[in-house]
């Protein structure tokens, strides 16, 4: 299958580093990008920066997809918790983040993929609570 090295996918990975505290839909991406690449481009990038394993997929509301930049490989070895209201994503530390799986391991003897896992819910700005 051809590769696609071109200024969208570059404009597109430029746009996700830049934005990589947040996750965003297709839609958003568009709009964020002011008509610069087409939905369908778009679409097709995004299904292949997935399979490369440089954007993160994750589900949103209903039957919307939710996509981030793949910050690097310490991101392998912590869970993330993604706000559904605005999209900022947060790093769980380490020593949490395997507190909780060894808890879900023991529990239900089941291992949880710490790279594909997102906590969905809301982060303190949207609960309009102040750290």
């Amino acid at each position: 299958m051809a590769q696609y090295h071109t200024e969208q996918k570059k404009l597109l990975l430029d746009f996700l580093s830049t934005n990589s505290g947040r996750s965003y839909t297709i839609e958003e991406i568009i709009s964020e990008l002011d008509g610069n690449i087409g939905k369908s481009t778009i679409y097709r990038l995004m299904t292949r920066l997935v399979e490369e394993k440089k954007v993160h997929k994750s589900a949103g509301d209903g039957r919307t997809f939710l996509y981030r930049i793949t910050a690097d490989e310490h991101c392998k070895h912590h869970l993330h918790l993604q706000c559904k209201d605005c999209g900022r994503v947060l790093h769980l530390d380490e020593a949490t983040s395997d507190a909780l799986l060894d808890s879900v391991r023991c529990a239900r003897d089941f291992l949880v993929s710490e790279e594909d896992t997102v906590l969905m819910g809301k982060c303190a700005q949207c609960k309009g609570v102040s750290k």
